[in-house]
């Protein structure tokens, strides 16, 4: 047998301790395509080993059944200061697949869902449009404007790295309106976006409305009076960004609604009233606007004592954003009953029951003073009687992936919406649920409004993907009472049966200091277990803390081998006196006792035992260059000085880094000998050379029994 693909004892290898990487998925760019055309999506995540399996819910788009490893796409971007760059940070690996999207493919999102052998995630989400579309060309660097074709289009664009700012190029008419659309949470992107519009010139004309038309994340809104090329800027409000930070734009001189009045709500069959003078007898919908500060919308109203009112704000449901507040008063002025939204919901509906028939008044303000505008658009609905509903149910899931390890315990929250005044117990099933799982705590009780469902595996579950369906009955006296769990308004769920990893990294705890510019060497102990085949050790895709630039190679141990030492390197322009934690992550492939399956399995911590925790020291390599800035035409010669510490000796190597967007530059490396400091640098520039959008990066090497030292300084170059 392959010692690499060694088979796992059932009850050595699958039991005592062990762990497993589950995936996340944290984005799919671009997020969306026209119908009638296909693209080439990345798809990015944590610990997606292999080929990991790619769902696409919903129908008309054809995607495949597994996405394949991809060049990962990455921007150092800004020197993070303290405290920012102490804090916990992702670093997803690209994978890509084809998607083709129908002519007919229903419009509108659909979730992504990746599975590995070690689980599933769900959450990026991927949008079918009936616009043009164009994809943002991805380059380090200042931003570079990228044209728009005639309007209306979408642009799918992301803001990577941190401070990171899109330009997007169009050409607008005199007179003829243009709106810009943007969508970000609702594409599950943690984009705050700042969205503005600059002339010609660069001079801001307009900017982004405080109130996003309804269905958008943001909107603009400007009418141009000169014809020209202008240029919407995006960026993140809170200079931040990253590969997750994904959006699409829509640009167009269609006629969209800032905002609807009436308000659009789900008809009710009420009459509806916003001008009426006289008193009104219920029901019906009040429709209304707090314009402006101070603004308070009053109805009067004639009302019964034998009856039993119920007063309905909808408003911030139904996306405005009026923070309400319902008040009903006699004819004196005397409040008598009141209602106040919260800072995300309507107020509760308010039951009223009138001390004496007669006229009454109800009011509709906003509760923050200041806070108005033709957006903050509301419709009270009055009912003559407490609203009946029939008795029910409603489940809801906060996820739609559930990951079970053999051989261990996975939780489900659940929580129920109860209707109609119904109190009693919930029985819960689960659809599809293979042997070797059992379930506990299936039931809410009486009363109740949520549980955490226990499924526990032992080590026959199957790997991978399986349907599943979580079903509530109930009886309310008579009627049989039914519902489906949902995750945001879907009812088809997957358990992802997980396999556990069989080894795992240990060692103690260690600190040190260590120069920049140079390889670090931290000793490891892989504790194996029962598998003996070969294991790779690299990055890993989840740090305790922001890299900082660090980079590593992928190690592959030996069958058996045990210790090793990871090269981390820590790059020449680091931070000194910054405390650097780095992660690694170990990954085999194992075969599956029960049906010979080969499964990539991973093994990672961020606890501190296993970090790699290094102070950064100065370096022992300097470099500096006669000028710090260049014409970009024809040749140009720079006089470099290279400076060694003491105990570094030897020749250094000179040599110019590009970017791959820069074009046209030559500049052959040199080398300063071991008893010289300086020398000239030759850069030869073609006419159509650049774009010149970050500076030139020059590098200094001098090589050593333990690896390269390095030294860099920036040259910015200008046309």
């Amino acid at each position: 047998m392959n010692r690499s693909l060694l088979s796992l004892c059932v009850l050595c290898g699958l039991c005592g301790e062990s762990s497993a990487n589950p995936p996340t998925a944290s984005y799919v760019f671009p997020a969306g395509a026209q119908r009638g055309t296909a693209v080439e999506v990345r798809v990015g995540g944590l610990f997606l080993h292999d080929k990991p399996v790619f769902e696409l819910t919903g129908t008309g788009v054809q995607a495949p059944p597994h996405l394949a490893p991809a060049k990962r796409v990455w921007f150092e971007g800004p020197v993070l200061p303290l405290p920012e760059s102490q804090q916990q940070e992702d670093y997803p690996a690209d994978y890509s697949g084809k998607l083709t999207v129908a002519k007919d493919a229903p419009l509108g999102a659909r979730r992504v869902r990746l599975f590995t052998a070690q689980g599933g995630a769900s959450g990026p989400v991927f949008v079918v449009g009936d616009l043009p579309e164009v994809i943002e060309t991805e380059i380090d660097g200042d931003p570079v404007p990228q044209a728009l074709a005639a309007l209306p289009v979408t642009a799918n664009g992301r803001i990577f790295p941190r401070e990171d700012v899109d330009l997007w190029e169009f050409h607008a008419e005199a007179g003829k309106p243009v709106t810009a659309l943007v969508h970000t949470a609702s594409i599950n992107s943690p984009l705050v976006s700042k969205l503005e519009l600059l002339d010609a010139a660069g001079r801001v004309v307009a900017e982004q409305m405080p109130h996003a038309c309804p269905g958008t994340d943001a909107s603009l809104k400007f009418t141009p009076k000169v014809s020209g090329k202008y240029r919407l800027r995006i960026s993140d409000a809170r200079a931040n960004g990253g590969q997750a930070f994904v959006y699409r734009l829509t640009v167009t001189t269609a006629d969209v609604p800032a905002f609807h009045f009436p308000l659009k709500a789900p008809a009710d069959g009420l009459r509806d009233a916003s001008t009426e003078k006289q008193p009104l007898a219920p029901p019906f919908a009040l429709n209304g606007q707090i314009e402006r500060p101070g603004i308070v919308g009053e109805w009067k109203l004639d009302l019964k004592k034998s009856a039993k009112y119920t007063f309905d704000l909808q408003a911030r449901r139904f996306e405005s954003p009026l923070c309400g507040v319902v008040r009903v008063q006699d004819a004196s002025g005397k409040e008598l009953a009141r209602a106040e939204a919260t800072e995300t919901d309507d107020p509760k509906p308010l039951s009223f029951a009138p001390p004496a028939d007669g006229t009454y008044t109800v009011s509709v303000s906003e509760k923050f003073r200041g806070r108005s505008g033709s957006h903050f658009v509301y419709r009270l609905r009055v009912l003559d009687a407490a609203e009946k509903a029939a008795p029910g149910f409603r489940l809801a899931l906060k996820a739609d992936v559930i990951t079970l390890t053999r051989g261990t315990t996975a939780t489900v929250p659940v929580t129920v919406e109860r209707r109609g005044g119904f109190t009693g117990p919930i029985a819960l099933e689960l659809e599809g649920l293979p042997k070797g799982v059992t379930v506990q705590n299936a039931q809410i009780g009486a009363g109740q409004f949520a549980t955490t469902l226990a499924l526990k595996a032992d080590d026959t579950l199957p790997i991978g993907p399986l349907p599943l369906k979580l079903v509530g009955t109930a009886k309310a006296g008579d009627t049989a009472l039914s519902h489906t769990a949902e995750y945001k308004g879907a009812s088809d769920l997957r358990l992802a049966g997980a396999f556990p990893t069989p080894f795992k990294i240990v060692d103690e705890y260690v600190m040190t200091s260590a120069p920049r510019g140079e390889t670090y060497f931290r000793k490891y102990k892989v504790d194996r277990g029962t598998f003996l085949g070969p294991i790779r050790v690299e990055l890993a895709d989840k740090q305790a803390r922001h890299l900082q630039g660090v980079t590593g190679p992928v190690l592959t141990l030996k069958p058996g081998e045990t210790d090793f030492e990871y090269p981390a390197f820590l790059p020449p322009w680091m931070e000194m006196g910054r405390t650097c934690r780095v992660c690694v992550m170990a990954t085999a492939t194992v075969r599956d006792p029960l049906d010979g399956r080969e499964h990539v399995v991973s093994f990672s911590s961020t606890e501190q035992n296993q970090q790699m925790i290094v102070v950064v020291g100065p370096g022992r390599l300097d470099l500096s260059a006669d000028r710090t800035s260049i014409r970009a035409e024809g040749e140009v010669r720079v006089t470099v000085k290279v400076s060694r510490a003491k105990a570094l000796t030897g020749p250094a190597t000179v040599e110019v880094v590009l970017p791959e967007h820069i074009k046209g530059v030559r500049a052959p490396a040199l080398t300063v000998p071991a008893d010289k400091s300086e020398a000239e640098l030759v850069l030869t520039f073609d006419a159509s050379a650049g774009p010149f959008n970050v500076p030139l990066l020059l590098r200094a090497t001098v090589q050593t029994p333990r690896g390269p030292v390095t030294a860099e300084t920036k040259l910015d170059a200008v046309k």
